[in-house]
């Protein structure tokens, strides 16, 4: 008997995933003969709901809430002997991996184009024992990220990620920073290592090519506003690996090391610091969305 575990955030969606917890059930019993829904109450819960789900052999999980909620679903089925498919909602203020699949950033649109006959292949990292759908980092995003409250999360939205962010680039502070991969090293200075698993940053696409199993590993080696403002429209040009203000590797294998202690970030959430090793692994998990030739 096919079945399905829906995992909902009851703080996604500005604080009204509750609302969509029948439209949402109505649409897996379309597809599943058995539909088990679980709701999340504290850190951690959407993790141990996978878990089950993998352990329990369940076809899919689909999964409602944001970057945060996502990523604990992703650990939950990662490295597992069995790993069910992945649906996603999104229900978060950034919900960086639904727009990487394109999936509709409107919740009813999504539910509605909701295909469980598609699905494409995604690489999932993981630095230490954290992994990771989308990016991992270190500089100032993650500590601005970090120092946006839940509150203002719900009432602001991207503006709260945007404020934070702006306010840490004026102080940011470079780094010596020494990251060893399978493919080159780089040992200086740096402001911002960027650990990215498609050829996308935001919604941008930064390089031409996307090999399955590699990260594009982005070090900004110089904490000057001049030079960052220098860098941003190469970013959005796709001009990366032409900018003299950033390193580029592209590797299987990462790790990353400072004489200064410096925290990390892997898909919005603060993580280990360093020392951290990195490894990617390749067309990891099925994820239900509409093939997409970057991914």
């Amino acid at each position: 008997m096919q079945k399905i575990m829906l995992i909902i955030n009851p703080t996604s969606g500005g604080e009204k995933a509750l609302d969509y917890k029948e439209k949402l059930e109505n649409k897996a019993k379309k597809y599943f003969e058995q539909v088990d829904t679980r709701i999340t109450q504290k850190a951690q819960d959407a993790t141990h709901f996978a878990e089950e789900a993998s352990k329990e052999k369940y076809e899919a999980v689909l999964v409602f809430g944001g970057d945060g909620t996502v990523n604990e679903v992703i650990s939950g089925i990662a490295e597992r002997d069995y790993i069910p498919k992945l649906a996603i909602i999104p229900g978060g203020t950034g919900n960086l991996i639904t727009k990487l699949l394109e999936i509709n950033q409107d919740i009813d649109g999504a539910i509605d184009e909701l295909d469980f006959n598609s699905t494409n292949k995604i690489d999932i990292g993981k630095s230490n024992g954290h992994y990771f759908g989308y990016i991992f980092s270190i500089g100032s995003l993650p500590e601005a990220i970090h120092n946006v409250g839940i509150e203002d999360k719900t009432k602001f939205g991207m503006l709260a990620y945007a404020v934070n962010t702006v306010k840490s680039v004026v102080t940011d502070q470079a780094f010596n920073i020494t990251v060893e991969t399978d493919n080159g090293n780089y040992i200086g200075s740096a402001s911002h290592v960027l650990v990215l698993l498609t050829n996308y940053f935001a919604d941008k696409k930064i390089f031409d090519e996307d090999k399955d199993g590699y990260a594009n590993v982005l070090i900004l080696k110089d904490a000057s506003i001049l030079s960052k403002l220098s860098v941003i429209p190469d970013l959005l040009k796709g001009d990366v690996v032409e900018n003299d203000h950033i390193e580029y590797i592209k590797a299987r294998h990462i790790k990353i090391s400072s004489d200064t202690e410096l925290e990390t970030d892997v898909d919005g959430d603060k993580s280990d610091d360093l020392p951290v090793e990195i490894k990617v692994l390749g067309q990891h998990i099925q994820v239900y969305s509409q093939p997409k030739a970057y991914l």
